[in-house]
C-alpha cells in the first residue's frame, strides 16, 4: 500500500514510519513542498553484516601460497631492517 506525507509528518511520526513499512509492508513517500523526495520501502534481502573470524577464514583458507609468504616475509625483513625515520 502506498502512503504519502510531508516531510513534517514524517519527522513527527518517523517510528510509525519505520514500523508500517516493515511489518504493514507500506510503501512511503516523503514530499518536500509537494514534490517528492524520498520513498521508504522494506528491504526483502538485506546486507550481511560484517563476516566473523571464522567466516574470514573458511573464505580465504589455502590462499596463501608458502612461496609467497616466504617473499612477504623476506621484503617485510628488508624493509624495516632499511626504514629510517628523518626529522
Amino acid at each position: 500500500m502506498l502512503k504519502t506525507m510531508s516531510v513534517f509528518e514524517a519527522r513527527k511520526n518517523f517510528s510509525e514510519l519505520i514500523n508500517l513499512t516493515y511489518y504493514n509492508n507500506y510503501e512511503i513517500v516523503v514530499e518536500k513542498m509537494g514534490k517528492p523526495m524520498i520513498k521508504m520501502i522494506k528491504i526483502t534481502n538485506p546486507i550481511k553484516k560484517t563476516l566473523s573470524r571464522s567466516e574470514i577464514m573458511d573464505k580465504y583458507a589455502g590462499v596463501w601460497n608458502v612461496d609467497i609468504s616466504k617473499e612477504i616475509v623476506k621484503s617485510t625483513k628488508s624493509f624495516r631492517k632499511n626504514f629510517k625515520i628523518i626529522n
